[in-house]
């Protein structure tokens, strides 16, 4: 701690239940007698000028007391009121004489009523821990951006956060009208430090198809194929999540550093094990994410857990269409679920005019390969401009060809466009022989 730095610790103690106790005098005599309170020690009395003091050299505490004027009191009159006044620039020594003095004057000499005016113990926790709090959040909201805008996509906000954390950022958004906020996508930057922490630990995953689970079982002749089979049903997304962030016990540190975060937004006392708690957090956690961020460019997605992460990006929308804004969070989500990859996504029967089948968009692409439009067909033409002026909904056509790529359908390629500059096109895979 700051040795040149002086510490003070402040109080406001209205009527004593102890009688006796009217003036500075007497209340100073009930501190200085407490062997408990000075731990063995005798501090030094002090009145010079009419101002009550203790003094103990050993731990440097500096203890004052000026009794405080009632008589204007308009309602509930008190007829014995003091400001306690303690300073010293040792931290560890004051840290913990606070504790022993509320304890005194409540239990002891039974104040009933007692406030504390001045704790710079906990201000100066609380000023180590804010900075630290602060960087871990904005580096998990930067992590969700990287790691969701990456590997899901740009409606990975619609299709992973709630309904109240997405009117929650909206709400907010029109709060925060400046320059930069309206030049650029502020949704995660805008809810809490406990919805951060939501986006990572409730995501989850399945398989996606029940049935054919139950063909496997039943075919199941062996342990090593039992083992097989459990391999296969962890897919990438969840082994990841729960390699970077669940074995390591992402969930309970992120929760008991919301609970610090919380004391420290809200002016709450601090003790020094809360110090030392808060960075061992702040340092773990940080270690963790970015652990994870550094291993965003090599998860690979299985076929099935893309095509469960479309199926969620289409229900999301649908879901968004379908309800009034108005209807209750638990209304189509029972609460967070994260991005419900694999099997955790039933589409209706029939899916929207705007959401392109696979059969629709191998026969676009074969119609735009065959005409005279260009050499080439342009991927980020092809959804942006060409399906989408067809009524197509961008971003599951863009996951869509993503599948059809793993399957062997689409192949993707670059070409030299006429300007010079390299262009990634697609085009119908040729059968193999």
């Amino acid at each position: 701690m700051d040795s040149k730095k002086n510490y003070v610790f402040e109080l406001f103690c209205i009527e004593p239940g102890e009688n006796d106790i009217k003036n500075e005098h007497s209340l100073l005599k009930a501190l200085a007698y407490s062997a408990r309170l000075w731990n063995g020690s005798e501090p030094t009395e002090s009145a010079a000028k009419g101002k009550w003091a203790l003094f103990d050299k050993e731990p440097n505490i500096t203890l004052r007391i000026l009794l405080a004027d009632t008589t204007k009191m308009l309602t509930n009159y008190f007829e014995t009121a003091f400001i306690i006044r303690v300073d010293s620039p040792n931290f560890d020594e004051l840290e913990s004489f606070r504790v022993r003095l509320l304890r005194h004057l409540s239990s002891n000499l039974k104040f009933n009523h007692i406030r504390i005016l001045s704790d710079d113990v906990s201000t100066h926790v609380a000023n180590i821990l804010y900075p630290e709090i602060n960087s871990v959040e904005n580096l998990l909201r930067r992590y969700l951006s990287k790691f969701f805008i990456q590997r899901v996509g740009l409606s990975w906000w619609e299709t992973t956060s709630t309904r109240i954390m997405q009117e929650k950022a909206n709400t907010r958004k029109g709060e925060r009208r400046d320059e930069i906020s309206s030049m650029v996508d502020m949704d995660v930057a805008l809810v809490d430090f406990d919805d951060l922490g939501e986006l990572i630990y409730k995501q989850s995953s399945g398989f996606n198809n029940p049935d054919k689970i139950i063909s496997k079982l039943l075919s199941i002749s062996t342990l090593d194929e039992l083992a097989h089979l459990q391999t296969e049903l962890q897919g990438n997304y969840t082994k990841y999540f729960k390699e970077f962030f669940q074995d390591k016990q992402f969930e309970p540190r992120w929760k008991e550093l919301y609970r610090i975060r919380n004391k420290v937004a809200h002016h709450g006392t601090f003790y020094k094990h809360d110090l030392e708690r808060g960075l061992q957090l702040t340092k773990a956690l940080s270690e963790v994410i970015e652990d994870a961020e550094s291993a965003i460019d090599g998860l690979v997605f299985s076929l099935e857990e893309k095509q469960a992460i479309r199926n969620a990006t289409i229900f999301a929308a649908q879901q968004e269409a379908d309800n009034p804004k108005d209807e209750p969070e638990n209304f189509y989500r029972g609460g967070l679920q994260g991005l419900k990859i694999v099997g955790k996504i039933r589409l209706p029967e029939a899916p929207p005019d705007d959401i392109i089948t696979e059969d629709e968009l191998l026969d676009e692409l074969e119609s735009a390969q065959s005409s005279k439009y260009n050499y080439y067909v342009g991927l980020k033409w092809f959804v942006t401009t060409y399906l989408a002026n067809r009524g197509f909904a961008v971003s599951p056509t863009y996951s869509l060809i993503n599948i059809l790529m793993d399957t062997g359908k689409v192949e993707k390629y670059e070409v030299n466009s006429p300007e010079g500059y390299k262009v990634t096109a697609i085009r119908i895979a040729e059968p193999e022989d």
